[in-house]
């Protein structure tokens, strides 16, 4: 008889326990409301499609993501949090090549609204490649096309995102943070030119294989132009340039051997800093790798001097982030 009432009042805990933690699971899935106290609601889904990669950064920012979007994801890290939220179409390129992506999306979305992006260049990997490609594909589809124009610069493109998602009062936040970060950061360059050789390496690990690839940046791209230019340092990554000159969205290819990856031209370059975008430990591991068969690597004024930093890769489409990572890209060289 005990022993019944024992399970019996066991069963009743467990059981209230269960209910309680529906309860909480039902409430912490509820739609979040903005609240006395709270820093920012959660971005508001609106019924568009935007084409470009910094005209969704700006919306994001001004809290507004759209019902579905076409960025350069493979090149913007916040591509993959947003893509979560709002459906990923592929790139500007893809959408313009695969015609019916758009259209498809627009009829199955009931979307007949799309912000385009323009800006010259878009991609300075591909200098083909522009969001306005899309017009021609959707004239016909009964469609309304808008357009943010970049070549006015970034503070009237983020104004104009403002009137199209309605958030005017907030753009103008958003523009004088901007310009705060921005002014911020640039306090902080060296007055004097660096002068230091540096090369990127992007690395990428597979753990399904445990093997590591490594990718260098070649010179003349977005690291150049918007974070080693300010600071007056130089981009060494050509030593790693193939006979033919080839670059695979900005990077060489580390030509791979028996042994693993070639680093020699490390050796032979003997960069002051390496910066490690991607994965670092793809980058740490290789060159911790390379240097059991070939000590000499330990002498690069880079590794030996610990001038090895992991830092945001930036292609000029997290537009409002730039502050924040050149502030970065600063500490790490100047701070």
């Amino acid at each position: 008889m005990k022993e019944n009432l024992k399970k019996r009042f066991y069963f009743k805990v467990v059981a209230s326990w269960a209910a309680a933690l529906a309860l909480i699971f039902a409430v912490t899935l509820l739609p979040v409301k903005a609240e006395a106290g709270m820093k920012s609601p959660p971005p508001e889904k609106i019924k568009t499609i935007i084409i470009g990669d910094r005209v969704v950064d700006i919306a994001f920012n001004l809290g507004v993501i759209p019902e579905a979007m076409s960025v350069r994801g493979s090149l913007w890290p916040m591509a993959k949090r947003l893509k979560t939220a709002s459906q990923m179409l592929g790139c500007p390129r893809c959408v313009s090549i695969k015609k019916q992506v758009v259209p498809n999306a627009c009829k199955k979305m009931g979307i007949s609204r799309i912000i385009v992006e323009k800006s010259d260049p878009f991609c300075l990997y591909m200098p083909k490649v522009k969001p306005e490609n899309i017009v021609p594909i959707m004239e016909k589809q009964g469609v309304k096309i808008e357009f943010v124009d970049f070549s006015a610069g970034l503070e009237q493109a983020v104004l104009k995102v403002g009137r199209l998602v309605g958030r005017e009062a907030k753009a103008e936040v958003v523009i004088e943070r901007y310009k705060k970060d921005l002014a911020a950061a640039k306090t902080k360059l060296p007055a004097r030119k660096l002068g230091n050789k540096v090369i990127i390496l992007s690395g990428t690990y597979q753990p399904s294989t445990g093997k590591c690839l490594l990718r260098v940046e070649a010179p003349g791209g977005y690291s150049d132009r918007f974070l080693l230019g300010p600071l007056g340092c130089v981009n060494v990554g050509d030593c790693f340039m193939p006979a033919g000159g080839k670059t695979e969205k900005g990077h060489y290819l580390v030509r791979k051997t028996r042994k693993g990856m070639d680093l020699a031209p490390i050796i032979k370059a003997n960069p002051d800093v390496i910066v490690m975008t991607g994965d670092a430990f793809a980058v740490q591991k290789t060159i911790r790798t390379y240097s059991k068969e070939h000590p000499e690597i330990m002498k690069v004024k880079a590794v030996k001097e610990m001038a090895l930093y992991n830092l945001p890769f930036y292609a000029d489409s997290g537009v409002l982030e730039y502050p924040v990572v050149l502030l970065k890209w600063i500490k790490a060289f100047a701070g």
